[in-house]
């Protein structure tokens, strides 16, 4: 009886609040930027709160998260819950449904935004808006199913390691482009699902424009917007740190390190053979860095990344290789891009992309950038672990909308973060 008088008391104060603002209006379906003074995000979702605000499960979270970003941003003392929260709302959902036959936990995984880490313009649940998006979407989802029992197990096993008080925890440098920054956002998300995340700060941008491809976009900054720098401190303590290996997007290329390798190749010839994690980093390291994870990326030509991955490899990588104390190496694989060119690959001269050449094929022959990645490092020699998508046929699982290059989230790029993660034991 106290629960439902408790319930009703809330139901009538929120009604209180809409009924004497006239001018408030909630479109359902929609991300609408709502005053704080309007609405107050302090109570987890119900139905008759959804039905009182106009809001589905979904749209509350999300506003509700906005508003704890917008909030700290300001200097209030809201700060986003990093606990499970109790509406994840892919589990009663007809693409997100467990199958019966994966031994996993009921709380394991995300989906449509339910991960606080999550982009938007990754998320096809969220973007979706035809029936060629659902069956993107519905896709994705299916991948990520029938590989969840392998990354249920890879992150099971962190949440089981607990060093020894001898022992240091890992602490990682992912550094490099979008494409390794969907592999740090599906460690966050996943360990996230499973509550092994202790600490977290995430360097969301005021401002992210989605791309030119998307007939409407619901979200263009805060929290599922874009970050740059972001670090998630796991349960065992283990940290890992993401930087973008070439300044920060838009304008705020100047508060990103210009040139992270030519930060480390100065770090190499003047501190005698060793790198650290520079001072761009969303919170400081606890301690000297244990595991380095680069990825050239996808921004520039296959010859100047031929270049770039060249100077790594003579530079730094086997520089290091001759160090005892060194970090352990992990270098990713480019993953495979499906745009409808022959190669796959996206064509920077002008004019050369159109409607047809910006649709993702199914499959490609190969990838001439994992071609031109595997002949210039080799495991042992210049790097520890070479980490593939094996992608070529996942033409599928793209966000499309014009991109190609970029995977659903879930989906692809999950069971390679497993893996990524395995390869950190």
């Amino acid at each position: 009886k106290l629960a439902i008088i408790v319930l009703f008391i809330k139901v009538a104060f929120f009604h209180y609040l809409t009924s004497n603002d006239t001018s408030v209006s909630v479109a359902p379906n929609e991300y609408q930027k709502i005053s704080t003074d309007e609405l107050l995000y302090k109570d987890y979702w119900s139905p008759e709160l959804g039905e009182q605000l106009g809001l589905t499960q979904k749209e509350y979270r999300v506003k509700r998260r906005q508003h704890h970003w917008r909030r700290k941003q300001e200097g209030g003392d809201s700060t986003p819950d990093l606990k499970v929260e109790d509406d994840l709302t892919f589990m009663h959902d007809d693409l997100g449904s467990h199958r019966n036959d994966v031994n996993i936990p009921p709380t394991m995984g995300y989906y449509n935004l339910s991960c606080p880490f999550e982009w938007y313009k990754y998320s096809c649940a969220a973007i979706q808006d035809n029936e060629v998006d659902e069956q993107v979407t519905a896709a994705s989802m299916q991948y990520y199913q029938q590989h969840l029992a392998e990354i249920f197990r890879a992150f099971h096993s962190v949440s089981m390691n607990h060093p020894q008080q001898q022992q240091q925890p890992k602490r990682i440098l992912m550094t490099g482009d979008s494409l390794l920054r969907q592999l740090f956002i599906s460690l966050a998300c996943n360990a996230y699902s499973l509550n092994i995340i202790e600490h977290s700060e995430i360097q969301w941008r005021e401002v992210w424009p989605c791309p030119e491809g998307f007939a409407k976009c619901a979200i263009t900054g805060g929290q599922h917007g874009g970050f740059d720098a972001a670090s998630i401190r796991f349960t065992n303590g283990m940290e890992i740190h993401f930087v973008p290996h070439r300044g920060f997007a838009y304008t705020d290329m100047s508060k990103g390190e210009p040139d992270v390798l030519q930060r480390m190749k100065w770090q190499i010839d003047n501190l005698g053979n060793r790198i650290g994690f520079g001072k761009k980093t969303a919170f400081p390291p606890s301690g000297p860095m244990t595991h380095l994870v680069y990825s050239v990326g996808t921004h520039f030509s296959i010859w100047k990344s031929r270049k770039i991955l060249s100077y790594f490899a003579s530079e730094i990588a086997t520089t290091l290789m001759s160090n005892e104390r060194r970090p352990k190496i992990i270098y990713v694989i480019t993953p495979t891009a499906h745009f409808n060119t022959g190669d796959g690959q996206y064509i920077r001269r002008r004019g050369r992309m159109d409607g047809e050449t910006s649709k993702c094929v199914e499959r490609v022959t190969y990838n001439p950038r994992a071609k031109m990645e595997k002949q210039i490092l080799t495991e042992g020699v210049n790097v520890d672990v070479l980490l593939e998508y094996d992608d070529l046929d996942l033409g599928a699982l793209h966000v499309h909308k014009g991109d190609c290059v970029h995977y659903c989230m879930p989906g692809a790029a999950d069971l390679v973060a497993a893996r990524l993660l395995e390869s950190f034991f």
